[in-house]
């Protein structure tokens, strides 16, 4: 794409429409779509929802594995001024019902597992439209057919938007409070990929093999609208195998793998076998974050460059960036992206020596490259912008010549398959149960490289594991469901009540923790969502 300003995403894919036509852009497993026709039906959908009485600025949520629908659905809102939000597919129950109370959601586009989510809410959520894409769509009051929407003439008055207009809100978990919708610009689409390009990631041409969900602004910002900005196509998959993604990546003759490290972990876990070094078109693995020696391990196993070196938030898509053709530190977060000012502070903001540790903030050089604010919350963006600085929460130094080097994250966060978890919003769905007291929450090192979740429970009477176990897989998504489960008499609290979860963490696990897993008890794929579903995230 050339270097002049376009403001939106839709305007993009008209764009290259036009340049590339009949050529694929996007598949999902064996279905696909050219740019031609991905252009044709969010035009038809954008029509569609246009006829339900949509109007710019009004809020749509998406809960949906990934698939072609979910790619159209999030063209066709950001044609018509919609403000979509991707909502993580394994939310349930109050987790579902807070991200769509608090974005206000008046329409849902969802799949089938989605709505049955979203009708067995108690109370029952007031939504004007759900719109079904699935087998069973449409029938009987069960919502509107995501196929009958979209067979809807395109609309004739299109609002005219800015980079700077509210494209999507994006739910990121809170260290310590419930999750904040992060509010996007349209600009955080339209504007990322030269940092990408610039650093090797994907270049025109390039075909990319990803099995990242829809709903992260990873892959929508990162991967989806990077891809189409530079002229690649984009393969994404509904259900991750560690023993058959690389087979699956030459299959198609992807040139790029994009993924969260623990995928690269789960691949290296496997037997080796004489498949491993099967030529193929790949020239790079982007596997963000991942362990030094193990990027090492995968090179010399699988003869695929990795890079790692990346580091960003829903709040700023790209912070620090490192690049294939560039000097690389293995184990870094990379050099601070070329459109960001990134500063190393003490708790008083005071900037650090090079070196020592600190908070890493940030902020644009350019408009509309970073979030708007947290979505009906001044009081957190405030504090997140204290001193025109976007605190990230991460601790992190940097070396004489710019290197950043991620420390820590904020000692309440849990990062758990992929997702962030909220302390607070687990702890609150936990003390739901009529028999636990008080509960803490906190993470334990894991084996694959993120977090392990602990629950220390003061119960009111005894309590049975599988009881407990069956109440977690009921109540939580699959990726909240604590490992570990200690019962005590009392938690650990300071002077003014609060609970000492450093105390917590020290203490660890002990030969009282009930582990779940060694118990036998899991949650497996098919209920992650419910019945007959095929994950789309990390799967072992």
């Amino acid at each position: 794409m050339s270097d002049f300003e376009l403001e939106t995403i839709a305007e993009v894919l008209d764009h290259q429409t036009e340049a590339f036509g009949t050529e694929t852009f996007v598949a999902c497993d064996d279905r696909s779509l050219s740019y031609q026709e991905l252009r044709e039906r969010s035009l038809r959908l954008a029509g569609g929802l246009a006829r339900l009485g949509l109007q710019p600025g009004d809020r749509v949520a998406i809960l949906s594995e990934n698939s072609l629908e979910f790619i159209v659905s999030f063209f066709a809102c950001a044609r018509l001024g919609l403000v979509q939000v991707p909502l993580n597919v394994f939310l349930r129950g109050e987790f579902l019902r807070y991200q769509l109370e608090d974005s206000g959601s008046v329409a849902a586009i969802v799949d089938a597992l989605g709505l049955e989510a979203i009708q067995a809410l108690e109370p029952t959520i007031q939504l004007a439209h759900v719109i079904v894409a699935g087998e069973f769509a449409g029938g009987d009051g069960e919502g509107l057919s995501f196929g009958r929407v979209e067979e809807s003439d395109p609309p004739t008055d299109l609002p005219a938007l800015r980079s700077s207009d509210t494209a999507a809100i994006v739910y990121t978990s809170g260290t310590t409070g419930m999750p904040k919708g992060c509010v996007i610009p349209h600009g955080m689409f339209t504007q990322v990929y030269p940092i990408h390009q610039g650093a090797g990631y994907i270049v025109p041409g390039d075909r990319l093999l990803t099995p990242s969900p829809m709903f992260h602004m990873g892959f929508l910002a990162g991967m989806l609208a990077t891809s189409l900005c530079s002229g690649a196509s984009i393969w994404c998959t509904r259900k991750f195998s560690a023993s058959t993604f690389l087979q699956t990546a030459r299959e198609i003759r992807a040139t790029v793998i994009y993924a969260v490290g623990s995928v690269g972990m789960l691949i290296l876990a496997q037997a080796p076998s004489p498949e491993d070094r099967k030529p193929s078109n790949l020239r790079v693995a982007l596997l963000t974050p991942m362990p030094a020696q193990s990027q090492l391990d995968f090179e010399k196993r699988f003869g695929v460059p990795v890079v790692a070196e990346n580091y960003g938030q829903s709040e700023c898509i790209v912070i620090g960036i490192g690049g294939i053709d560039q000097p690389r530190q293995r184990g870094s977060a990379g050099q601070p992206a070329s459109f960001v000012d990134v500063a190393i502070v003490d708790e008083h903001d005071h900037p650090v020596t090079r070196g020592e540790v600190g908070e890493i903030v940030v902020r644009p050089r350019q408009s509309d490259m970073m979030f708007k604010g947290y979505w009906n919350d001044p009081e957190a963006t405030l504090e997140a912008w204290r001193n025109l600085w976007h605190h990230t929460g991460d601790l992190a130094r940097q070396s004489a010549d710019g290197t950043l080097w991620i420390i820590d994250r904020k000692k309440d966060s849990i990062r758990r398959r992929g997702e962030n978890v909220s302390s607070i919003e687990l702890e609150g769905a936990i003390g739901r149960h009529p028999e636990v007291q008080a509960v803490a929450v906190h993470a334990v090192a894991s084996e694959w490289g993120d977090d392990e979740i602990k629950a220390c429970i003061v119960a009111r009477n005894e309590l049975d594991p599988a009881e407990m176990f069956a109440f977690f897989k009921r109540e939580l998504p699959y990726f909240a469901v604590p490992r570990y489960v200690e019962l005590m008499e009392a938690l650990p609290v300071n002077a003014v009540g609060r609970v000492r979860k450093q105390t917590l963490r020290e203490r660890g696990l002990t030969s009282e923790t009930w582990d779940f897993e060694a118990l036998g008890m899991t949650v497996s794929r098919d209920e992650r969502r419910g019945r007959g579903f095929s994950d789309p995230a990390l799967t072992e």
